[in-house]
């Protein structure tokens, strides 16, 4: 019996050591750390900047070896920091609320938008984790396009009284003109 509990003993360090070897966090490439940090992200009082500006807000330094951007993808990449950044835009009532992969998502969202923030940052992260840079900068292009799609509020639309109100004085000049040119 005593040599199963230290064979076991042996097998669950030597299993536990694989794990964290495998889990060690992967470095991003500079260009593609800082091409992450173009993605805008809202503050808790719902002020929005990019990822590059909020590093330097908090006066991340750069390390020896590696630069701000790349420290934070670490810590987006590398410790689930992915599960809190609000970095998605979603428009309702002619206004903008950012949400986090991790968050609980409105049901008035539609399911492909629910679906896209809740899987990107997973498929991304996997892309990350496999060292294919070109494939992660796709997704990061994806979702700069994402944030300037659905992060602006819409403009309301002018009621048809208004817009035929515009459309008259615009137009009420030529109509003069017209119509004295006419009568002389």
């Amino acid at each position: 019996m005593r040599h199963f509990r230290i064979i076991l003993f042996v097998v669950a360090v030597a299993w536990c050591s694989s794990i964290g070897a495998n889990s060690a966090p992967v470095v991003l490439p500079h260009a593609t750390a800082a091409h992450f940090c173009r993605l805008l992200v809202a503050d808790s009082e719902g002020n929005l900047c990019p990822i590059s500006s909020y590093i330097r807000t908090h006066q991340i330094a750069a390390s020896d070896s590696l630069t701000p951007e790349q420290q934070f993808a670490e810590y987006v990449f590398g410790f689930g920091g992915w599960k809190s950044l609000r970095i998605f835009p979603h428009q309702q009532d002619n206004s903008v609320r950012w949400y986090a992969a991790g968050d609980d998502l409105p049901l008035s969202m539609d399911a492909e938008h629910r679906k896209y923030i809740s899987e990107v940052f997973l498929r991304l992260n996997q892309e990350v984790a496999a060292g294919r840079w070109v494939t992660a900068d796709a997704y990061i292009d994806r979702m700069l396009q994402y944030q300037t799609t659905y992060g602006a509020a819409r403009p309301s639309r002018l009621p048809l009284t208004t817009l035929l109100a515009i459309v008259a004085i615009l137009l009420f000049p030529f109509l003069v003109a017209l119509v004295c040119k006419r009568l002389s």
